[in-house]
């Protein structure tokens, strides 16, 4: 039983590798993305261990430091690419996934409300005013109601 734990004068590559591996499953255990962080530094400690034999009061330096590089740069990196951005804006805010779509007027414009067709579904729209069957690009949206405005620069 004593040869499975390594003792404090000797931590191999492989010891890196199992806490990495514990940390993966605590995370699957534990959702909240903190413990991959950890996990993903344990592992590459464990390459470093691999290739450059350090001393022990080294490795857990080194793991303290890799440790915390992990968690800020995945906190503030992976968190701005599932959130951030202009898709990030628009998570969970409905009517904004359509911003940039052309649809057809289909109850005209008229002092400023009228209706389009977004699908196969018809929406309140706000913009300038505007003939039935027009092509209107929508161009914002607040809960419901698309803003519009003309694609070309005259009405046909």
């Amino acid at each position: 039983m004593g040869d499975l734990l390594p003792s404090l004068d000797r931590i191999l590559p492989g010891h890196w590798w199992v806490l990495g591996a514990v940390l993966l499953m605590l995370e699957v255990a534990a959702p909240g993305v903190f413990f991959v962080w950890l996990a993903l530094a344990s592992f590459a400690l464990g390459l470093v261990v691999f290739v450059l034999p350090l001393a022990v009061p080294l490795q857990l330096a080194l793991f303290a430091v890799l440790s915390v590089a992990a968690v800020f740069l995945g906190k503030r990196y992976v968190g701005q690419l599932a959130l951030g951005g202009q898709e990030g804006d628009r998570l969970n805010t409905g009517a904004s996934r359509l911003v940039g779509r052309t649809v057809t007027v289909t109850a005209a414009i008229q002092n400023g409300t009228g209706r389009v067709r977004v699908g196969d579904s018809e929406w309140r729209a706000t913009g300038p005013d505007t003939p039935e069957g027009a092509q209107v690009l929508i161009v914002s949206a607040e809960g419901t109601t698309l803003a519009v405005r003309e694609i070309s620069g005259t009405w046909v």
